[in-house]
This record gives structure tokens, C-alpha cells and sequence, in this order.
């Protein structure tokens, strides 16, 4: 009878432990904003400072205000944006996960001042999630920091993919527009389209043939430039480095990326274009003596120029290779 007195005893010390632990969960989850993010104040924080058990606890340390020197903090501000943009996406695509948002304003609170040992904003931590019989505080656990730094604030892509990883999620976040490299490209683009229209194309006398000349060019270089190694190993076509930047060509000449098709045919291309130029140009009966002449001039050094870089491309492929200059 005993037996099963205590064997009772232990299950409704259970059943309450789960229930508490449900109550809990969503009183947590109450304190969240629109964008998941809970807001710690003086009043909560010692009860946020030991973590919150089974869940991911990401804290951002911000400042909103001035400094006493009168000092704003810019990239607070962006970042928090940035932040906000992925723990909205988060909440919408993954609202099970074990993950807890926390900002701190130190202009509104000194206590996370002290007990963190703050000398300076901002920061974004991730603690792993602590276990009941863990002691486990803010101020002393460890955690994952990610390196903020103005080139980087404004990157949602790059902070939700680190995020993910740690979450062992699949986000997908649309990347902010860009309007300035829209600009470039587009200014860019027009210039081409524009002197090629104006200046190429009237001197092009059989298009047809030339038409031909350039379908034959894009089917040849993708052969020559490694597309069908590619293919056949299932590289991908664009690699990135741990600062997640476009890397344009691997290390070794047994390997390549797939964006090394585009980048050496262009390169190829640029050059021909240029060679067939300088043969060309002079018999353009439209330019005088010294107007051909200093086209001559201009072309060679752009060729000499193309030529110069590919060397360099190539050095990373090859870097014992001695013919540079």
C-alpha cells in the first residue's frame, strides 16, 4: 500500500512539474512583441538572468539613447532591424522552436550593466539551452557571440544564416533591395546597351553572320572552361567564404566552382572582342590617321590590361605560376 502511495506521489509530482513548466512556457511566451522579442527591463531581469531551461536564450544589448558624452549608437539602431526582420521571420515559419529573443536597453536599465561587466554596446549572444540541474546566469555561462560590426549589421541574410545553423533551422529570409547596386548595375548596363547600339551596331555591315559568330562563341567557351566538370560532380555554382563573400575561383587546378565557367568565359571574350578590334579598326574608313591611331592605343592597353588580371586570376589557381607582370 505504501508502494503505491509513493509511486502515486512521484506521478502527480510529474504531472505538476509539466504542468508548471506548460504555465510557465506560455507566460513567457506572452511577453513576447509582434516580432517575437521580449524586453528586459529591471524589474524582470533577475528573472530572465538564469535562463530559461530547454530554449535557446538570444540576448541583444543595445542603446537607444546618447551616451553621457553625447555619443549615438548608429549601428544599434541597424542592427536591431536587422534582428527584428529575422525573429519576425522565425516566429512566422518556425513558432515551435526552442528559442527565446531578449533586447536590453542599457539606457533604461543599469543591472545588466554591472552584471555583465559592459564596457561597451553593441552585443548579440546565444546561450545554449540549460538543463534543470545546470546552474546557469548569464554573467557566467558561455555562448555563442556573433561578430557585429558596421559591414555586417544591416546583413539579415548573413545573420539568419547564422542563426539557423545554431537553431538547426531552415529560415528563408528575402534580402534586402539594394537600390544603389540596383543603380550601378543599371547605369552600367545602359552605357553598354547604349554604345553598342549607337557606335557597334552600325558598323556591323552582315549581322546575320555576325549573329552566327556569337552563337558559335556561346556554345564553344562553356566546353573549354570546365562547365561539364562541373556538372558531372555536382558543384555548386556559387561557393562563399566564412565571410560569406562570393568566392569567383577555387584554390588548385583540380577544382573549380561553377561561377569560374562565367567569370573565365567573360574574360576570354572581353579579350578576343579586343584583339578582333585592334585588327579591325584600322581599316574603319569613318576615323582619320590620328584618331585611329589613338584608338590603337586604347585598345592595346585595355588588352594589355585583361590580360594582366587574367594572370592574376589565374595565380590563385596556380600560385607557383612565374609569368606575371
Amino acid at each position: 500500500m505504501k508502494f503505491k502511495f509513493n509511486s502515486l506521489l512521484l506521478v502527480l509530482l510529474q504531472l505538476l512539474q509539466v504542468v508548471y513548466s506548460l504555465t510557465q512556457k506560455e507566460v513567457l511566451l506572452s511577453l513576447r512583441d509582434e516580432d517575437g522579442i521580449i524586453k528586459i527591463t529591471d524589474e524582470n531581469y533577475g528573472l530572465f538572468r538564469t535562463g530559461v531551461a530547454d530554449f535557446y536564450n538570444v540576448l541583444y544589448v543595445t542603446m537607444s539613447q546618447s551616451n553621457t558624452a553625447g555619443q549615438v549608437c548608429e549601428m544599434c539602431f541597424d542592427f536591431e532591424k536587422t534582428l527584428r526582420k529575422v525573429t519576425s521571420s522565425i516566429l512566422k515559419q518556425e513558432p515551435d522552436a526552442n528559442v527565446l529573443f531578449f533586447i536590453a536597453d542599457v539606457s533604461d536599465m543599469s543591472l545588466i550593466v554591472d552584471d555583465l561587466k559592459l564596457t561597451n554596446v553593441p552585443h548579440l549572444v546565444v546561450y545554449p539551452p540549460p538543463t534543470p540541474d545546470q546552474e546557469f546566469s548569464w554573467s557566467t555561462s558561455p555562448f555563442y557571440q556573433y561578430e557585429l560590426n558596421v559591414d555586417n549589421a544591416n546583413d539579415v541574410m548573413q545573420f539568419g544564416d547564422y542563426l539557423a545553423k545554431i537553431l538547426r533551422i531552415y529560415l528563408r529570409i528575402q534580402a534586402n533591395f539594394d537600390y544603389n547596386e540596383f543603380v550601378t548595375y543599371f547605369v552600367g548596363f545602359m552605357a553598354v546597351f547604349i554604345i553598342f547600339k549607337k557606335l557597334i551596331l552600325p558598323l556591323i555591315t552582315n549581322k546575320w553572320k555576325s549573329f552566327c559568330i556569337l552563337v558559335a562563341f556561346i556554345i564553344l567557351l562553356p566546353s573549354i572552361t570546365g562547365y561539364k566538370f562541373t556538372e558531372m560532380n555536382a558543384i555548386a555554382l556559387i561557393a562563399r567564404d566564412k565571410d560569406d563573400k562570393i568566392m569567383f575561383f577555387s584554390g588548385g587546378m583540380g577544382w573549380q566552382f561553377g561561377i569560374e565557367v562565367f567569370t573565365v568565359s567573360l574574360m576570354y571574350i572581353v579579350m578576343a572582342g579586343l584583339v578582333i578590334a585592334l585588327i579591325l579598326s584600322p581599316r574603319l574608313k569613318v576615323l582619320n590617321t590620328n584618331t585611329g591611331a589613338f584608338l590603337s592605343v586604347v585598345l592595346g592597353s585595355c588588352l594589355l590590361y585583361m590580360f594582366s588580371y587574367y594572370l592574376s586570376c589565374f595565380k590563385i589557381k596556380n600560385p607557383y605560376y612565374p609569368y606575371t607582370y
